[in-house]
């Protein structure tokens, strides 16, 4: 029963991340299919610090679309999860018209997104398979100059 859940864990991790990719795939794409609209929210209806309204349109649309297809594929799968995170607090704390259910969805995003932030995109993401490849090369290029795997990889 353990050796199944275990090999579940990654099937959920990347069931996880294909959830918070679609959803904001979504929402990048919907904040480009109408610029002009988006721009005007970003102008009269979010209060976004610091930033003007036209480089906070697209500083979300670029985090919302990029984050989203590098958080999928599990490339660089804790710094996807780190923007999308940042930009889930920001927007939540930018919209004050936010009812309490979306105020809680946004929370969950946030857990879900500093798992990947803590604990990485797991073993079905680029991520490992780079990880894999980089270790194999290590690890036979190590032993043709003498080095062991061990010693390249302590404690691995």
């Amino acid at each position: 029963m353990i050796r199944v859940l275990e090999w579940l864990i990654p099937v959920f991790d990347l069931s996880v991340r294909l959830y918070l990719a679609h959803i904001f795939w979504t929402g990048g794409m919907v904040k480009l299919s109408s610029w002009i609209s988006t721009v005007m929210l970003f102008t009269m209806v979010y209060d976004v610090p610091l930033l003007p309204p036209e480089i906070a349109a697209y500083l979300a649309t670029a985090i919302e679309l990029g984050g989203s297809l590098l958080l999928a594929i599990g490339l660089a799968g804790r710094w996807a999860a780190l923007a999308l995170f940042g930009l889930n607090i920001v927007a939540s704390l930018s919209y004050g018209q936010l009812s309490e259910a979306a105020l809680q969805e946004s929370f969950y995003w946030g857990i879900l997104f500093l798992y990947f932030v803590l604990h990485g995109p797991g073993l079905l993401s680029a991520d490992a398979l780079l990880r894999y490849l980089y270790r194999r090369k290590q690890a036979t290029g190590g032993a043709e100059k003498g080095v062991s795997v061990q010693a390249a990889f302590p404690g691995k």
